[in-house]
Formats: C-alpha cells, structure tokens, sequence
C-alpha cells in the first residue's frame, strides 16, 4: 500500500513555520523584484526559488531610488523576520532592522513593562519623539522613543503640546519594541493615576 503524497500547503506551513517573526537570519541577495523588493536566499532554506524577501521600504534607513544602490546580487545580508506569506511562499524581512547594529542592540536591551526617562525631541500632532538616556543616535528620528497621542495624558487634549514641550524631561512604560521603525513606544499615560479610579473611590 502506497503511502499519500505530501500535502504541498502543510510542507510549505511547516517550512515557514521555522520563520518566527523577530528571529535574525542571513543569507545572499539573489535579484530584484517588482516595486523594488529584494529577493532573498535564506541560509538553510533551499527551494527552486529564493523564499526571502526585503520590501523597499524595510531595506535601509539611508535614502536612496535604487535597491542596487543599496544592495547587490550575491552581497551577503543580515536581516530580522518581519512575517511569512503562505500565498507566496515568501518570507518578509527587515533588512532595516539590523543595518544600524547599535540601535538594534539598545533597542532588544528593551522589553515591555520597564520604565524609561528621557527629553522631549520634537513635538508633532501626531505623537512626540523622546530622545531615551542612554540610546545611540538614531539614523532618520529625533529620537528612539515615540510617544502616540492617547499614551499621553488622561486629559483630554487638542494637541501634543498641550502635555509636554521640547526640552521637557519625561518618564514613562514601555508598551511596544518596534524593531522595524527603530523606536521604543512609550506611555506617560501608564505611569499616571487612572483618574476613574479616584472617582470611584469617592
């Protein structure tokens, strides 16, 4: 009796499956694809085809109008997983992620829950950047830490500096390691008192 042939989509899931997201892998720059993507030969991973794949934008925090600018073929790359397609068969990757190797290891020396201080870089009415004591300087924002407008304050606010200003010393809880935009999401918010709680308790 004859054993069934191998399902070709859980071959590929199991496949895939050894691509967690966050894990750094290497391997060789095999070509380019469309919209500019980077295609990818992971180490350890031997298909017909180069399974990982660089997006333009995860590529380099350099500006540039090229991938060839960056990148060539057969050039040896470090990159983190970013995600795996199963309709594809790819493997995303963030090349971005590991290309400045001190905002890599300041930003995984970071987990969610500690408590770090800062100054206030600059102030946008879509969040604030914080420059973190003890972070490297960062390749393209005025700062490792980004501050989202809600994680502010428990006031209600028409604007971010309404709460903090530029210079402004803050404290707040690491709530996201976002290794892809190179920053730490802070909350001010999660270190101030639930104003609900006081109210309740009146």
């Amino acid at each position: 009796m004859t054993e069934p042939a191998p399902d070709p989509l859980e071959l590929l899931r199991e496949r895939l499956a050894a691509f967690p997201d966050g894990e750094v892998r290497t391997g060789t720059v095999a070509g380019f694809g469309e919209g500019g993507d980077v295609l990818v030969q992971v180490d350890g991973d031997h298909p017909q085809a180069p399974t990982g794949c660089i997006p333009r934008h995860l590529l380099s925090w350099a500006a540039f109008e090229d991938p060839g600018e960056v990148v060539s073929v057969g050039q040896r790359i470090t990159a983190e997983v970013f995600g795996v397609d199963e309709r594809s068969g790819r493997v995303t990757l963030s090349a971005k992620a590991c290309e400045d190797e001190a905002l890599y290891r300041y930003l995984r020396s970071h987990q969610r829950g500690d408590v770090v201080t800062g100054t206030v870089a600059a102030v946008h009415n879509f969040g604030v950047f914080v420059r973190l004591d003890g972070e490297p300087a960062h390749p393209a924002c005025p700062g490792t830490g980004f501050i989202r407008v809600p994680d502010l304050t428990w006031s209600r606010i028409d604007h971010p500096e309404e709460a903090v200003r530029p210079g402004q010393r803050v404290t707040g809880e690491v709530v996201i390691i976002d290794t892809y935009q190179g920053e730490v999401v802070v909350s001010l918010k999660a270190l101030q008192e639930d104003p609900r709680d006081s109210a309740g308790s009146g």
